[in-house]
């Protein structure tokens, strides 16, 4: 819950912070900025009485909601898979990044073999897929 509301009120004030470059009045009124100023700050409130609610009736102990070590390296292991995915995308192309990515994921739970014919195989399918039949524009 306190998380939750850090982030939200981060958004929040963001938003509200935004919301003074839009002019607050117009000729006619009300300007396009009235509306996001009053809208972030009721949700700066409301953050506000989350983050004290959150504090005061639950006690955030890191050793019960930390994630294990196996949960950690699946976390990095994604995170890994996604920043190899980034950095081969332009030099190689679709195929082979989205199969670097795909088998960073599979080799811990399939055969070396099987990770490697089903991470070719999904990035085939999805490039097939997208470059023929949708005509999106692949690297």
């Amino acid at each position: 819950g306190l998380w939750f509301g850090v982030g939200f009120l981060s958004f929040a004030l963001l938003f509200f912070r935004l919301s003074f470059d839009l002019s607050y009045m117009s000729k006619l009124g009300a300007g396009p900025g009235m509306y996001p100023r009053w809208l972030a700050g009721f949700a700066v409130i409301v953050a506000l009485v989350y983050i004290w609610q959150s504090v005061r009736s639950q006690v955030f102990r890191v050793g019960e909601h930390f994630p294990s070590r196996k949960e950690l390296i699946n976390v990095g292991s994604v995170f890994l898979a996604c920043l190899v995915f980034l950095l081969l995308l332009n030099h190689v192309g679709f195929i082979v990044a989205g199969s670097a990515l795909m088998f960073i994921m599979f080799v811990r739970h399939y055969r070396v073999w099987q990770a490697v014919l089903l991470s070719l195989g999904i990035s085939l399918a999805c490039y097939i897929l997208f470059k023929v039949c949708f005509s999106v524009p692949l690297p």
